[in-house]
């Protein structure tokens, strides 16, 4: 009896475990330095102008942004809404990378202003989508590229900080409010004060 109680049990402990751990929709890219293998490909097959261009070495252009600023910007959220903001990370880290890497270089500047460009798609996305998990999602972007451990994110963390600081007047939610705030803080603390005007 006791026997077919525990296996019982344990057999709901192992389905309350597959029902909480099955995949959800955030965002992924915050545990290591590279992107894992099959997401990269996968992002790269999906958005094969945006990427493509910005990881093309030769080509120092703009990619073209529509489709995965449109996608990031869908209603109803679905998959494609957390596919385009991958992109978005990934491009952001490999066009600030490049810049950091190249600091009084030819391409400093212009992969700057790129980064600055792409950065931009999950700010604007931010108002344009009121969908909280994809908010959480776009936020959790910003705290990797300000204290992830992405090549060049700690030197450019104190650029970032005006950018989340107006999330705050599009948003309503007392906890993102707070979480808005908190990356701010954090930011300021950690390069020493407030941007210079700020």
């Amino acid at each position: 009896m006791l026997r077919s109680l525990l296996a019982g049990a344990g057999a709901l402990a192992l389905s309350s475990l597959a029902c909480t751990s099955a995949p959800t929709p955030g965002y992924r890219l915050s545990e290591s330095v590279e992107a894992p293998s099959a997401l990269k490909n996968e992002l790269f097959a999906k958005y094969p102008d945006f990427l493509g261009v910005v990881f093309d070495l030769e080509k120092a252009v703009d990619p073209d942004m529509r489709r995965v600023r449109d996608d990031l910007e869908r209603k109803p959220v679905d998959d494609r809404n957390f596919d385009a903001l991958h992109a978005v990370a990934l491009a952001y880290f490999e066009l600030n990378a490049r810049a950091q890497g190249d600091r009084g270089g030819d391409l400093y500047l212009a992969d700057s202003f790129r980064a600055a460009k792409v950065v931009a798609i999950p700010w604007r996305a931010y108002g344009e989508v009121s969908d909280g998990g994809l908010r959480d999602a776009i936020l959790h972007f910003f705290e990797d590229a300000a204290f992830g451990d992405k090549p060049g994110a700690r030197e450019t963390a104190p650029r970032l900080a005006r950018i989340v600081d107006s999330l705050a007047k599009k948003e309503s939610d007392p906890g993102r409010s707070a979480r808005i705030e908190a990356i701010v803080r954090r930011i300021e603390a950690e390069a020493g004060g407030p941007p210079d005007g700020a």
